[in-house]
């Protein structure tokens, strides 16, 4: 069995759908409503799912949820990393190498308000 496809409750979909877009590679397949729900295709055909059907509510994670966002090489992360800070994105702490985990990583707070782990297994 394969984890394939995440529905993520966010107040804004068509932000947060254009974050993926831009630093991850997501296409738009579909779009429902007025920014009700946004159905992302990844590279490797993974299913995003960003839904706001309740515009009354505005979701609340976990401190300690996040979404994992693998690419191929460290140099990925760092290059991720200097886009997103070029462009203005918020980003509290630079790309770490984690030895025990043998990881290198940072993480993103996404537009909707949960975090993003960008990271590359060494």
């Amino acid at each position: 069995m394969t984890l394939s496809h995440l529905n993520i409750a966010v107040p804004d979909v068509a932000q947060t759908r254009a974050f993926f877009e831009t630093y991850f590679g997501f296409k738009c397949t579909d779009v429902k409503g007025k920014d009700a729900l946004a159905i992302l295709m990844g590279k490797n055909g993974f299913i995003l799912a960003l839904s706001n059907f309740n515009k009354n509510q505005i979701p609340q994670y976990p401190s300690d949820f996040h979404v994992g966002m693998v690419v191929d090489t460290p140099e990925q992360v760092t290059e991720t990393y200097t886009r997103m800070k070029a462009d203005g994105v918020s980003l509290e702490h630079e790309p770490k190498t984690w030895g025990g985990r043998g990881t290198t990583s940072f993480y993103v707070m996404a537009p909707g308000n949960f975090l993003v782990e960008v990271l590359s297994v060494i």
